[in-house]
């Protein structure tokens, strides 16, 4: 007869989640996955089988939380131009009250992983582009309703939109403080009236 497993498999990619956010991949062993998760070795290969695995999944549900949040965002606000600002105001768009997590988590894996895993890059250019999808449904809409008087494409304007807001993240990685953030904004928003 087969044990039961006796953990819940969300939680550990939950907590597997957050120490390879704080750590990156490479920083992070078996050991601290069992330390931080609470199951064994053995359970975690049954289970995921084998550290990058797990970290394939924790990836998945940390990107499939960060276009949550975008998400939540084009629903919320009432115009094109509050959604870019409280966008580009919140660059970490998934954050947590612990201060070791620092930036977006797979942000910090493109930086680490750039295309030497073709299942992370696939992962990641699917969460970009679903991220860049959500940005143009609210320009298409911001255009029908007249909010954005702009030309260009929905599709256009939300990779350079996504671009810029990577670029700011990028900085805003080594220099938090960073001063320019409210004027790229600025000149973000006023893209949509050109």
């Amino acid at each position: 007869m087969a044990r039961q497993r006796e953990f819940d498999k969300q939680q550990v990619i939950e907590r597997a989640m957050l120490l390879f956010w704080q750590q990156g991949y490479e920083a992070t062993s078996m050991r601290d996955l069992q330390k931080a998760t609470g199951i064994s070795s053995s359970s975690m290969y049954e289970v995921f089988g084998d550290k990058r695995a797990l970290f394939l999944a924790a990836l998945a549900y940390f990107c499939t939380l960060e276009r949550a949040k975008v998400a939540q965002m084009a629903d919320m606000v009432p115009t094109p131009q509050a959604f870019l600002e409280q966008l580009f105001a919140s660059v970490e768009l998934v954050a947590l009250p612990d201060s070791r997590t620092q930036g977006s988590m797979a942000f910090n894996a493109m930086v680490e992983f750039g295309t030497q895993d073709t299942d992370i890059t696939t992962l990641l250019l699917a969460h970009y582009f679903g991220i860049a999808e959500i940005i143009a449904a609210v320009m298409k809409q911001g255009q029908a309703d007249g909010m954005i008087t702009s030309q260009e494409s929905p599709e256009n304007l939300a990779f350079t939109i996504l671009s810029t807001l990577q670029g700011l993240a990028t900085v805003k990685g080594v220099k938090p403080d960073f001063p320019y953030v409210h004027a790229i904004t600025q000149l973000i928003v006023k893209l949509l009236k050109l």
